[in-house]
């Protein structure tokens, strides 16, 4: 990940439990490729991920920009 930001955020418990309670799940998934040791790290990132295609696809397209006439 050489292009990436350390980003520190505080999450509940319950949160964080989830995540923990997914990685024997997701390793059984077929679909989810993870180099390495799957992580809380790695779960969390995919969360972050998911959620933010989740939230792209939910909003309405960005207006384009009126052109300028020419005079």
């Amino acid at each position: 990940m050489a292009d990436s930001s350390i980003v520190t955020l505080r999450l509940p418990k319950a949160l964080l439990a989830r995540a923990d309670a997914l990685i024997p799940r997701l390793r059984e998934n077929s679909e989810i490729f993870v180099v390495g040791r799957l992580s809380r790290s790695v779960v969390l990132r995919l969360a972050v991920l998911r959620g933010l295609e989740a939230m792209d696809k939910a909003q309405p397209p960005a207006a384009k920009p009126a052109k300028k006439k020419k005079r």
